[in-house]
Order: structure tokens, then C-alpha cells, then sequence
């Protein structure tokens, strides 16, 4: 009788058990399969984009990562003491949420797992990943500690990776030269796989591109190991090359590469693109006849299209530089706009042809004057000619058209203010657009030299890095007035008792002022102190007429400052209020009144409320819900 007891109580644990195994079973069964499922829409959607650090995963897919997440954690709940399932729990969730790009979040199940599971199969994949979740988290120097026991071994199966990351961590610390000696060694260890080595020589590749060393940056571009990349990396790869020849003025062979691209089956939907870069090259290489031919055929294939408002800005940029036939250029740029009319070359496009047209019309004018005995106003002549040479810098990118019509100015103009403003123009154009820094530099002394006491000389000497020691009109007032008004604090500080002392003290300030605003009526000090005189005519019963004349003076001068501002509020006699104010103050009321009301509202409301219902409601304690964070730690201990 015991014996049969006995099998029956292992009958029923081994039934229990078998329940317990088959629950882990189902939710581990179908955590795996919604992030395979997850894996494949992810593998599919990293296939499309041309960046894969750019792409985010969709609603469909970012539901499948909850899912597991889901699953994921009620394992954990469950079976917080078998090992095995909890570890394999914490290792999906934490990938999960690192597809997700929740990088916080996956730190920390990557930590957990470290903590409990550092045995199992899965911890190699963990350190790795964790680097790389503290790197896309912009936490770089602890992804650098967290990538050493990866990049230690060599026998780790994510070392080369791990270089990999090594190297985006040297470029986030602007150590490029690191990032490449990281990248080096990937290539100097024969053990890497042929992609591995590829995807080091395309990085390695970008990173010389942008060091401006075309040569190496070709070397890395053109390796074999990158054919084994994807069609877009490949294709990267050759429009590179081809643009680093480019930059070394090899330009017909840089065309022979984008043809041959334009001929490869892999890259035909960017044909139009070839197309045209092909067409701007042979521009540069000064064959004209076959850049227009390319052009045109990109016009014709491809009209109302990106690519061809590109190629019509080519041809107009070609008319307007290189002939001069602005009317030819002016047709080109209307056709690129009208070709995309939301393309960034139509926009540039529509600038220069209105810059074009007016350019145009000022110097048909200026024609016109000279064609005459004596040119009938100077002033504008001039003036238009300044105006050519702001369009030809700022609007068409002509830089030695510019310079050539503020020489003109400067040599025929006999306006010393204008000379003086076209000097400077002139040094400023040597300076930050054509880099000829000691030409600039003349230029500058020149100006200091022949114009002192101006803004101009003082701005040179602060471009030629010197001490500034030029002091413009408007120095020397601001000066003069903090005297003025130094004298002014004197005698409002004088005891009262002495009368004597402070009607000479202010007296004395209302001197300087007065000085100072008729040797500098034009500055804003010389504003002020007109302003500190009306003050004073005011402190003085018998002066009132004088006060309200300077007021007057103020508010008709000086109407746009402050103290003209306050001049006129002063003579109006009145407050004065904008229509936005008096909204803003009415809006205020409107809320004070409603807060004051709702307060009432619940006052009486309360009042009027039997004993019984002032008693605190009891809340029931509601069911506990499983947590829906996913993010918190949990004691295998």
C-alpha cells in the first residue's frame, strides 16, 4: 500500500513538473520565433536603405520585439531560479532591446546578464554588444573600457568587429589617425574574412577621403576585397575613386569611371546621375562640345527631374562664367527651375537669375551714363557699381569679377567714404575667399594707415589680429559721456545741506553734456546727452520751457531710440498701450476670473455635502499586473 502511495505522489510532481516545462516551452517556443520573424523584416529592411545607422524598424516590427520582450520576462517571473531559461530570457530581451534602439535598456539586461550568466555561451556576444550600445548611446569613453576584453583577444569571434567600433570611437574623439590604426590592423591580420577586410578597406577608404588624401582614399576605394560588399557600398566605393581622381584634376579619367558605372547592370536606376556627373566633369576637363552633348542627353532622357535642373544650372553656370552671355545663362537657370522647382538647384537656379537681371539692369544704366560727356549723377554711378560687385560676389560666385569692379570704384571714385568701404571690401574678398592672406593683409594696413578714426580701420585691426587702438567718433563720445555722467553721480551724492556745492556740481556735468552733444550730435552718446540735458533744464523750475524744447529735439532727431522713445511718451501726457498689450492684460483678467470662479464652484460645492460624504474614499487594492517596463533587476540568487 505505501509502494502504491508512493508512485503516485512521483505520478503527480513528475505531472507537475511536465506542466511547468511545457509553460517555459511555450513562451521561450514563441519568443524565438517572433524574433526570428523580427529578424528576417530587419535583415529585409537593412537591404533597402542606404544607411543602415539611419534606419529605424517599423510598427510591425518593433511589435514582434515587444512580443519577445513580453515572453522574455515572464520567463523570468516564473522561473527565476532555472538558469538556463533565465539566461537565454535576458539575452533575447537585451537584443531586442537593442534592435529597438532603446540602447539604455539593453545596457542594462547586458549588465544583468554579466552579472548572473558570465558562463554561459552567450557573454561573448553580450561584451561586444554592450560596447556598441554605449557607443550609439554617446557614452564613448565607457564603451572604450567596455570593448577591451573584445579587442584583447584575438580569438574572439567579435574582435575584428570590435576594431571595427574601436575605430568609429577614435573618429567620435577626433583621432583620426587612431581610427585608422585601429582599421590598419584589421587589414594587417591575415585571419579576417575577405567581406571583414572589405568592410575595413571601405572605411578605411571614407576616413583618408576625408584627411583630403586622395591617393590612399582610391587605394582603399578600389581594393577587391570591396567587391564583396553590397551593390550600394560598391557603388559608394567607385563614385568615391572616381571623385578622389577628380580631386587630383585627373578629370577624363574620373569620367572614364563614372561611365563605366553608368554601363553596370547593378547600378542602373542611377543612371541619371552618372549621367550627369559625367557631363560637369567633362566640364572641368575643358571639353565643352562633349559636356554639352552629355548634358543635353541628360535633358532629354530625364526631363522635369532633379537631374535635369542639375545639368541646366551646369549649362547656365558654364554661359555666365566661362562666355559671359548672362542673356543665355538667365534661359538655362529658368529652365532648371522650372525642371524641379523644388530641387536645391532650382533654388539656386532662381538666385542667380535674379541676381543676373538685376546685375544686368545696373550696368546697362552705368552704360548708359558713360556713353554720355559727363556722367549726370555720380552717386548712383558708384553706387551701382558697388551694388555689381556684391551680386558678382554674394549671388554668383564670381569672386575676380567682383574684386575687378571695386578696383574700378576704388581708382575712378573721388568719394573718400566710398573709396574707403570698397577698400575694405576688396581686403575682406582677398582675405576669406581667395586666401591671399598677405595681399589682404596690405590692404588692411593701407586702411588703417589712410583712414584712422574709422569703423573700418578699427575692424582691420581686429582681422590682423593686432591690439585695437583706432577709436572711432563714437569711441570717443561714449567716452566723453561716462566722463559726463561720472560728474553727474558727484553732485547727486553731495549732502543736500550743501546747496552751493550741488548747484555747481550738476552745473558742471550739464556742461559736458552739452559739449559733448554738439561735437558728436550723430552718435547715440551724443543722443543720451541731449536726453541728460532736457533731465536737467527739468530739475530747474524756470528752465521748463528749455526741458520741453529738448524734448522736442529728442523725439523729432532721435524719435527711433530710447531716449527719444521716452522724450515722446513724456510729452504726450498720457500712458500709451498697443493693442497686443491690451489684449494680453484682458486675456489675464478673463483667467483670473475663471480660476476665481472654479475655486468658488468647489467652495460651495463642499460646503453643501452631507457629513457622510466627506469621509476619504477607501481605494481597492487592484490585482497585481505583470511589469510592463522589461527593465528591471531580478535576484537568480
Amino acid at each position: 500500500m505505501v509502494r502504491v502511495r508512493l508512485i503516485v505522489l512521483a505520478f503527480v510532481a513528475f505531472l507537475f513538473e511536465g506542466c511547468t516545462c511545457c509553460a517555459y516551452l511555450n513562451h521561450m517556443f514563441n519568443a524565438e520565433r517572433l524574433y526570428d520573424e523580427a529578424t528576417e523584416m530587419r535583415t529585409a529592411r537593412l537591404d533597402s536603405v542606404p544607411d543602415e545607422n539611419s534606419s529605424l524598424p517599423g510598427n510591425e516590427e518593433r511589435l514582434k520585439y515587444d512580443k519577445v520582450i513580453e515572453k522574455g520576462s515572464r520567463v523570468l517571473e516564473r522561473f527565476p531560479k532555472n538558469r538556463k531559461r533565465t539566461a537565454e530570457a535576458v539575452f533575447l530581451i537585451g537584443e531586442s532591446f537593442r534592435h529597438k534602439g532603446e540602447w539604455s535598456k539593453a545596457i542594462t539586461k547586458y549588465d544583468e546578464y554579466e552579472r548572473y550568466f558570465a558562463d554561459y555561451d552567450s557573454m561573448q556576444a553580450v561584451e561586444y554588444q554592450r560596447a556598441f550600445c554605449l557607443y550609439k548611446n554617446h557614452e564613448f569613453n565607457i564603451s572604450r573600457f567596455a570593448l577591451e576584453p573584445v579587442i584583447t583577444n584575438k580569438k574572439h569571434p567579435y574582435y575584428f568587429q570590435g576594431l571595427n567600433l574601436l575605430s568609429l570611437l577614435d573618429e567620435q574623439s577626433e583621432f583620426p589617425d587612431q581610427a585608422i590604426a585601429a582599421l590598419e590592423a584589421v587589414l594587417a591580420d591575415t585571419s579576417g574574412t575577405p567581406f571583414m577586410r572589405g568592410k575595413a578597406h571601405f572605411r578605411l577608404a571614407g576616413l583618408y577621403f576625408n584627411k583630403e588624401n586622395w591617393d590612399k582614399s582610391r587605394e582603399h576605394y578600389k581594393a577587391k576585397e570591396v567587391q564583396l560588399l553590397n551593390d550600394r557600398e560598391r557603388q559608394t566605393a567607385g563614385m568615391q575613386a572616381a571623385e578622389c581622381l577628380v580631386n587630383k584634376k585627373e578629370y577624363l579619367k574620373a569620367a572614364d569611371e563614372y561611365k563605366a558605372l553608368y554601363k553596370d547592370p547593378a547600378f542602373v536606376k542611377d543612371q541619371p546621375l552618372f549621367l550627369v556627373r559625367i557631363g560637369e566633369i567633362t566640364l572641368l576637363a575643358g571639353r565643352y562640345p562633349d559636356a554639352f552633348i552629355v548634358l543635353q542627353k541628360v535633358n532629354t532622357e530625364y526631363p522635369r527631374t532633379e537631374f535635369a535642373s542639375r545639368s541646366y544650372f551646369n549649362l547656365g553656370d558654364y554661359e555666365q562664367v566661362k562666355t559671359m552671355n548672362y542673356e543665355q545663362a538667365i534661359i538655362y537657370y529658368d529652365s532648371s527651375f522650372v525642371s524641379r522647382t523644388i530641387s536645391e538647384y532650382a533654388r539656386q537656379s532662381r538666385d542667380r537669375r535674379d541676381a543676373l537681371k538685376r546685375l544686368l539692369a545696373l550696368r546697362n544704366a552705368n552704360d548708359e551714363d558713360l556713353k554720355k560727356d559727363s556722367i549726370p549723377n555720380v552717386d548712383n554711378f558708384f553706387g551701382n557699381e558697388i551694388q555689381i560687385a556684391e551680386l558678382f560676389l554674394f549671388k554668383l560666385s564670381e569672386v575676380d569679377s567682383a574684386v575687378a569692379r571695386l578696383t574700378k570704384v576704388i581708382e575712378s571714385s573721388d568719394d573718400s567714404a566710398r573709396v574707403l568701404r570698397a577698400t575694405y571690401a576688396r581686403a575682406f574678398i582677398y582675405d576669406e575667399f581667395k586666401d591671399d592672406h598677405d595681399a589682404a593683409e596690405e590692404l588692411y594696413k593701407e586702411i588703417i594707415e589712410k583712414y584712422p578714426n574709422t569703423e573700418y580701420a578699427k575692424q582691420a585691426q581686429v582681422n590682423l589680429g593686432m591690439r585695437v587702438t583706432v577709436k572711432t567718433r563714437d569711441d570717443e563720445a561714449k567716452e566723453r559721456y561716462l566722463h559726463a555722467e561720472s560728474l553727474w553721480t558727484v553732485a547727486s551724492e553731495i549732502p543736500l545741506d550743501k546747496m552751493d556745492l550741488v548747484d555747481s556740481a550738476y552745473a558742471k556735468a550739464f556742461v559736458e553734456f552739452d559739449s559733448l552733444y554738439q561735437l558728436y550730435p550723430e552718435t547715440d552718446a551724443g543722443a543720451q546727452a541731449l536726453y541728460m540735458k532736457a533731465v536737467y533744464f527739468q530739475m530747474n523750475p524756470d528752465r521748463v520751457d528749455s526741458a520741453a524744447h529738448a524734448y522736442r529735439d529728442l523725439r523729432d532727431k532721435y524719435g527711433k531710440t530710447p531716449w527719444g522713445q521716452q522724450a515722446a511718451k513724456l510729452l504726450s501726457g498720457r500712458l500709451t498701450i498697443t493693442d497686443d498689450e491690451l489684449k494680453r492684460l484682458r486675456r489675464r483678467v478673463q483667467q483670473s476670473e475663471d480660476h476665481i470662479n472654479s475655486l468658488s464652484a468647489k467652495y460651495y460645492e463642499n460646503l453643501n455635502k452631507k457629513p457622510e460624504e466627506k469621509k476619504a474614499e477607501v481605494k481597492s487594492q487592484e490585482d497585481e499586473v505583470l511589469e510592463n517596463s522589461y527593465n528591471s533587476m531580478y535576484d537568480f540568487e
